[in-house]
């Protein structure tokens, strides 16, 4: 009876969750390690049409839709990612509506996607860092990691900002750590895959 993990199947190593990483271009900041949560990019077929023939029915696609995705943050004093999305809003051409004048400022495209960036979510190697041994080194300790693998990166084109939450309700009764919550909107995804990894 063959098992289901057999010595053959040692290879085989399943993407985890919790391995990714996600970049903003645009934003002045190392928001790699305050993320704790992202979609991966989506898309969907709309207005699919149904032609009836007789007995039968016949589908046919309609355009394709890039779905939203949400990322969270954790929120921090320094640095301030509350304040740098607020300062995003802002770069996109929002003014407060202070006096007649700010009435006519609106936001545009470009300066939706000149504020957040390139927005790229890479999928991390389950195996970790590689540490490489120098041929001179005496210590494999004072040796410096090559970086961390990754095996598929996705790039989310015409990205700005759709939504964002700055936290739950502050509360007494709660230890918890205060997050941003964020909506990206884009136009498509690319998708890049790397079977064999690549470093960072």
């Amino acid at each position: 009876m063959t098992q289901f993990f057999s010595p053959a199947d040692a290879g085989f190593q399943p993407k985890r969750k919790f391995r990714f990483l996600v970049t903003f271009s645009n934003l002045g900041l190392d928001t790699q390690y305050m993320v704790t949560k992202a979609a991966k990019p989506s898309f969907e077929l709309t207005n699919v049409t149904e032609h009836r023939i007789l007995n039968h029915s016949f589908k046919f696609p309609g355009i394709v839709k890039w779905n939203d995705i949400d990322v969270t943050l954790i929120d921090a004093i320094e640095p301030n990612v509350g304040s740098k999305f607020y300062n995003v809003l802002r770069n996109m051409g929002y003014v407060q509506p202070k006096n007649i004048d700010n009435l006519a400022a609106g936001i545009t495209k470009v300066q939706a996607n000149a504020a957040l960036g390139q927005v790229v979510i890479k999928q991390l190697d389950a195996g970790g860092f590689e540490v490489p041994v120098p041929s001179d080194a005496s210590n494999v300790g004072d040796s410096p990691a090559s970086g961390a693998k990754y095996y598929e990166e996705w790039t989310l084109k015409n990205a700005f900002l759709k939504s964002c939450k700055f936290g739950d309700a502050l509360d007494y009764t709660s230890e918890d750590i205060v997050t941003v919550d964020i909506g990206i909107t884009y136009d498509y995804a690319t998708y890049v895959p790397y079977p064999a990894g690549l470093n960072l």
